[in-house]
């Protein structure tokens, strides 16, 4: 069976869900479910889980993506889990343009429906990638594939409030909000230049704190406008870079960063840090971006 899940209130489907819908209304071996919350998809992943699903489409953003891998992929042992087809249809899509259909939302919704009409035929290459599982306390489990906090975090509020709000959307809002932060830096504005404490603990190791300036954790190997901030040589599915507050030369040495090419003075005395690693453990009170 071929299922697809799509939230029709996400950034870009606001204006083109009806198409897909009745396409896929067309296709009676597609099973289509339409939510407008989080909280519905529980119920709509356990009607899934009574009968084998070959492929689950998602039609919405880096949210719903992380919703329901919550809902579908613990409960599921590994051997049933469905091959997952994600559509750049929400407002940021850092996820679907790494793991997911590439290009515009109209071309990946085509290449959608040939699969579906045509199976044998695969429109693209299957990928794997670790999901991040987050335990926060004694809360329900969380899931995505990129947490971010410090100057991400304000990034994040800065694209919510004056991008996203204006219908810009994808990369080039992600990049507008990075450019932003870096001038909020260069101006020494409060917003841009505060700073995380936390403590940090890998693979079991040693317990470590830091004042965190930028913190992010991926298991995406690209992220918006194809960066790559992870420099870290060591085996593991997660990604880690930390640079802790008062770095000297960040704006400086930020173009190398981007690419995970740090020059020679990008060193964890200089308080430049990346990692990879299968396990870490966070401690601090603050908020994060998780998708």
């Amino acid at each position: 069976m071929i299922a697809g899940i799509s939230n029709p209130r996400s950034g870009h489907n606001r204006r083109r869900f009806a198409g897909l819908a009745a396409a896929l209304a067309a296709r009676p071996q597609v099973r289509h479910f339409v939510t407008g919350s989080a909280a519905e998809l529980p119920a709509i992943c356990a009607a899934l889980r009574d009968q084998p699903v070959e492929l689950l489409a998602i039609n919405g953003g880096d949210g719903a993506a992380a919703a329901v891998f919550a809902a579908l992929l613990d409960p599921l042992p590994a051997a049933r889990r469905p091959l997952l087809a994600l559509l750049p249809a929400g407002t940021a899509n850092m996820t679907a343009g790494d793991v997911g259909i590439r290009g515009s939302l109209h071309g990946a919704r085509r290449r959608l429906l040939g699969w579906i009409d045509a199976p044998e035929h695969v429109p693209g290459t299957v990928v794997e990638r670790a999901v991040l599982r987050v335990e926060a306390g004694a809360g329900a489990q969380r899931y995505g594939m990129f947490l971010g906090a410090g100057l991400i975090m304000a990034g994040t509020e800065y694209a919510h409030r004056a991008l996203h709000a204006r219908g810009l959307r994808d990369d080039f809002s992600l990049g507008l909000g990075l450019v932003r932060s870096l001038w909020g830096i260069a101006r020494g504005e409060a917003e841009f230049r505060r700073a995380q404490p936390l403590s940090l603990r890998l693979d079991g190791g040693a317990e470590r704190e830091f004042d965190a300036q930028i913190l992010a954790v991926s298991t995406l190997q690209r992220l918006f406008l194809g960066i790559r901030p992870f420099w870290g040589r060591e085996s593991g599915p997660l990604a880690l870079s930390l640079i802790e507050a008062g770095a000297p030369g960040l704006l400086r040495n930020f173009p190398g960063l981007l690419r995970g090419r740090p020059g020679s003075r990008v060193t964890p005395e200089a308080g430049y840090h990346s990692h990879r690693a299968c396990a870490l453990r966070l401690r601090f009170d603050g908020a994060c971006s998780l998708d």
